[in-house]
């Protein structure tokens, strides 16, 4: 039975969103485009779960080939790419009918349990078709034993709470599409040649290097083939200005105040993933990070990190500006600050000499600020520290970030090391 027009139309736009970014060359490999759920989503506007829906009908047509892979990934085939050149596409996304998909259909109210994340993650609510979950808090983190002794003792939930709470503090979360863009970075071909050791060793024996604080600062010179397109597409956000004047510093100090109450802690954690507080990166982002080879291979280094179970966050420079920004304004700023001076990887990218000599001078200084107070503070306790630049000579890249900024970030990550392969020169 041939698909109604909703269907129809839900599979066109996702297909052609598809095709987009296979246009765009989203590499994952030599000469392989897989493409992630998330990132599809994010393209084509829509729930990632109907989406995933719309993949597996394109499938069944041939159209889109899928990858076994967390998270899951697709191609496009030759029919799918002589499909899409054919389709017509509207200005927006096509309206999604809840009643189709059982996911999105409205449910009745909560059991007054509190919020999900305080439901036991092995509570049988969490885990449908499990006959025998084992046992499971309250949502506490405690199981408490009846008795006169009222003896309490961990739950097995409550490791992954404080990895959330950890993770949620520290913000810079790597992301599926991080670890994806790192797979094959420690091989790339314009990585520096003396560069392949060390983000070997790294990637090998990630946790002495964190145990060592150790820290590596890799520098991308102006004749790297994605050097320039890099500097020219990004740029730091001013939607928000940091508290400059004393109005400014109270007016944010009230509102952090009124974050001390329960509820509105409660509801800020719940939102912060998806405002500009978290840091998270864009697929954008992550693909103008991948595109040279020093930012993957500091990708590598984080996705090791997040496998081994250890605190680690990759920023860019336009997302740890708008990060702070946003937090210095709506409460939270400190504890950001001091969990980036504490936790056991910071990788920052894309911090490009073009970009900040192009930015007002008044968010120059506050960038440079702040970029001290974390050198600073990694260096006084020891944490490793991976920084991707772009600008070399090192005389270019120390004027645009100030010499005092240069001192404290090379003090936390070391000096910076040339990156990009030297260019091949003609002999006579």
């Amino acid at each position: 039975m041939a698909p109604d027009d909703h269907d129809r139309a839900l599979e066109d736009w996702v297909l052609a969103k598809v095709a987009g970014l296979d246009r765009e060359g989203l590499r994952f490999g030599l000469g392989v485009r897989e493409l992630p759920v998330p990132g599809v989503a994010e393209a084509a506007a829509l729930d990632e779960r109907v989406v995933g829906v719309v993949l597996d009908r394109l499938r069944a047509r041939g159209l889109v080939r899928a990858v076994d892979a967390d998270p899951p990934r697709v191609t496009l085939t030759p029919e799918g790419r002589r499909g899409a050149v054919a389709v017509e596409l509207p200005e927006t996304a096509p309206e999604v009918d809840a009643s189709r998909f059982v996911f999105l259909r409205p449910s009745g109210p909560p059991e007054r349990r509190g919020a999900a994340e305080e439901v036991c993650d092995f509570d049988p609510s969490r885990r449908r078709g499990t006959m025998d979950p084992g046992e499971h808090c309250d949502g506490s983190g405690w199981i408490v034993d009846d008795g006169a002794a009222r003896a309490a003792r961990a739950c097995r939930c409550r490791p992954l709470r404080i990895a959330r709470a950890r993770d949620r503090r520290l913000g810079g979360t790597i992301t599926p599409e991080i670890r994806n863009f790192a797979l094959a970075s420690s091989l790339h071909p314009e990585l520096h040649p003396a560069l392949h050791s060390v983000v070997s060793a790294w990637t090998s024996d990630i946790d002495r290097h964190l145990d060592d604080g150790r820290g590596l600062w890799m520098t991308v010179a102006p004749w790297d083939r994605q050097a320039a397109a890099t500097a020219a597409a990004a740029q730091l956000d001013d939607a928000y200005t940091p508290p400059r004047s004393q109005e400014d510093f109270e007016a944010a100090t009230a509102r952090a105040g009124r974050l001390l109450d329960t509820e509105a802690v409660a509801q800020a954690g719940a939102t912060e993933r998806g405002s500009r507080a978290g840091g998270e990166l864009s697929l954008m982002e992550v693909q103008r990070i991948a595109q040279t080879a020093a930012g993957s291979a500091a990708a590598a280094i984080a996705r090791a990190a997040a496998i081994a179970g250890r605190s680690a966050a990759l920023y860019s420079l336009s997302s740890l500006y708008r990060s702070l920004v946003y937090l210095s304004k709506f409460g939270g700023y400190r504890e950001r600050l001091e969990a980036l001076q504490q936790c056991d990887l910071l990788v920052l990218v894309g911090i490009d000499v073009g970009v900040i000599e192009r930015a007002p001078g008044w968010q120059r200084g506050w960038l440079s600020e702040q970029l001290e107070l974390i050198g600073h503070g990694r260096y006084d306790h020891r944490r490793a520290t991976v920084i991707v630049s772009t600008g070399w000579p090192l005389a270019d890249l120390e004027r645009a970030l100030s010499p005092e900024t240069f001192h404290r970030l090379s003090c936390a990550a070391g000096e910076p090391l040339l990156g990009s392969r030297p260019p091949e020169r003609s002999h006579a």
